[in-house]
């Protein structure tokens, strides 16, 4: 059941990523993809031309970090591993980022970025409470035995 709900998540990230507009899927449910075999990868790596003051564009690069911060909690609840989580979550980022060059969308290495960042906050918070858990459970356990 787990990797039923993950494989899912994963697809619908899939979809809101490589759709040919994502403004048409959001206003008018229309989820369509255009295959271009041989798309031109120099724009993956252009860090530059992105309107960074735009509240806009800062409300879509968040809405990366959100989508992939639950991402990476789907992955940690499958694996129950932070490391598993962290790996698979990056991993996933930059795959459906480079296959948007191949679905007429601007797939780039700053995105993964933006994804990432969704990722390492989840890492951080788990890692916090996996510390919090551990030394309640240890405190419990030497009270415990006293």
């Amino acid at each position: 059941m787990k990797i039923a709900v993950v494989v899912t998540y994963m697809g619908i990230l899939f979809c809101l990523t490589c759709t040919e507009n994502f403004h048409d899927l959001l206003n008018y449910h229309d989820l369509k993809f255009q295959w271009i075999s041989q798309p031109d990868l120099k724009p993956f790596f252009n860090l530059t031309d992105y309107p960074f003051s735009s509240p806009g564009y800062l409300q879509q690069k968040a809405g990366h970090a959100f989508c992939f911060f639950w991402l990476a909690v789907s992955f940690y609840w499958l694996f129950k591993r932070l490391h598993t989580a962290f790996l698979f979550s990056i991993g996933y980022a930059t795959f459906t980022e480079m296959a948007q060059l191949y679905f007429s969308r601007t797939g780039c290495l700053l995105d993964v970025c933006y994804d990432s960042a969704g990722i390492i906050l989840f890492i951080v918070i788990g890692r916090s409470l996996t510390y919090k858990v551990r030394s309640t459970f240890k405190s419990h356990m030497n009270s415990t035995s006293d």
